[in-house]
């Protein structure tokens, strides 16, 4: 991150609101929670910010409020950077990313970043009201099942991916199995009961060849961090966590269906350029926290970061145990949005920041000094590396 990129941004503070899936909570409230928690991990208070970023799909879809409410919120009396990254960034790591860039750009100091969701506005891009229509451009994608939202892109993505690089659905349950075996050794994660390829394979059919154990679960919860600069976290509460590196990446002919990498589009790209900014390389990785809104979404982001060769993951894998607890490259540790909830991203980085704090109890990976925190998919893609300061 400061290779030419101006000052040193570490991660100081991290926090979260209760996570449930019952009722209809507010909104400012799972906020507030979550933005007061971290604030309380980095030893600050709401009037040593100085910089607010929040990612939703806008305020309008009842998500997260937007910046300058929040700002209200926690009574900030002022801010110098904010802004409100709607829709098609990469997901809840966005707010991280401009708040990093912001930091080591001199725009403000001490940045709070946060996703908040509930359940009701997490089933966007699932749902569609009132009557199927295919206007404009849609009346050539409709026919072939883009348009009905996500859920069928990632159907076809999973078909298309065991058709060209091999491997089998089971590849796509061990993702699955994985983030309920770290799930358990996590008290916030909202499925910790463990479940067998048997069970996965039998899951409820989404779209074929898609399941339910292939999909996250919406929650009602809010994500925060505190980022600042390195050389005022060296006088804070936490262990820094610094940011060493970070990459956007949306591939040519950005698109979810109609672009040139249809498995990984711009995972690639993005993956390439984190490593060109990074002091370290992917063999140095101790922790991966990847995102696993679909299971396709972690696998792609394995192999575009090099953790494993592009169509190897199958092999690679090992049944799973290179991935688990005691696994070689531990992956999604606190157990992902499959098992723990699906906060859209920024709990990646939040779990990364604890383990290599070695703040995660039993779930802790020994001695972790590096971790790599990827977003998104598709055209949408964003990445970090953070270290050990």
């Amino acid at each position: 991150m400061n290779r030419g990129a101006g000052r040193e941004v570490a991660v100081v503070g991290v926090g979260f609101s209760e996570v449930t899936r019952r009722g209809n909570p507010d909104i400012r409230t799972l906020t507030y929670d979550a933005a007061h928690d971290a604030l309380a991990d980095a030893g600050l208070v709401a009037n040593d910010l100085d910089a607010i970023f929040e990612y939703s799909f806008g305020a309008l879809r009842g998500d997260s409020p937007i910046a300058v409410s929040a700002q209200r919120l926690l009574g900030v009396e002022n801010l110098t950077a904010f802004n409100d990254i709607m829709g098609s960034g990469p997901s809840g790591l966005a707010s991280a990313m401009d708040a990093a860039m912001a930091i080591a750009a001199g725009a403000c100091e001490t940045a709070l970043v946060y996703r908040t969701i509930t359940r009701e506005a997490g089933h966007t891009g699932a749902m569609r009201e009132g009557p199927a229509r295919a206007p404009g451009p849609m009346q050539f994608a409709a026919p072939y099942g883009y348009g009905g939202g996500i859920i069928l892109a990632m159907a076809m993505k999973k078909r298309r991916r065991i058709a060209e690089l091999g491997g089998s659905v089971e590849d796509y349950g061990q993702i699955a199995l994985n983030a309920r075996r770290w799930a358990e050794l996590n008290p916030r994660a909202v499925f910790r009961d463990p479940i067998t390829m048997g069970d996965y394979l039998g899951s409820r059919v989404i779209a074929d060849p898609l399941v339910l154990f292939d999909c996250d679960y919406p929650v009602n919860a809010a994500c925060a961090a505190i980022l600042t600069t390195a050389e005022r976290a060296r006088d804070l509460r936490q262990r820094a966590v610094v940011v060493d590196a970070l990459a956007y990446g949306t591939g040519s002919r950005p698109d979810w269906i109609y672009t040139d990498d249809f498995l990984f589009g711009g995972t690639i790209p993005c993956g390439r350029e984190l490593w060109r900014r990074s002091s370290v390389s992917a063999g140095d990785v101790d922790v991966a926290e990847l995102y696993d809104g679909f299971t396709h979404i972690a696998i792609s982001w394995l192999e575009a970061l090099g953790l494993c060769g592009v169509g190897e993951f199958h092999d690679w894998v090992d049944d799973g145990a290179r991935i688990g607890p005691g696994g070689s490259m531990p992956l999604n540790t606190y157990g992902g949005q499959l098992a723990a909830g699906r906060m859209h991203g920024l709990a990646f980085l939040n779990e990364a920041v604890l383990q290599l704090r070695g703040a995660c109890g039993e779930r802790q990976v020994p001695d972790a000094r590096v971790a790599v925190v990827a977003n998104a998919h598709g055209p949408q893609c964003g990445a970090m590396v953070v270290r050990r300061s």
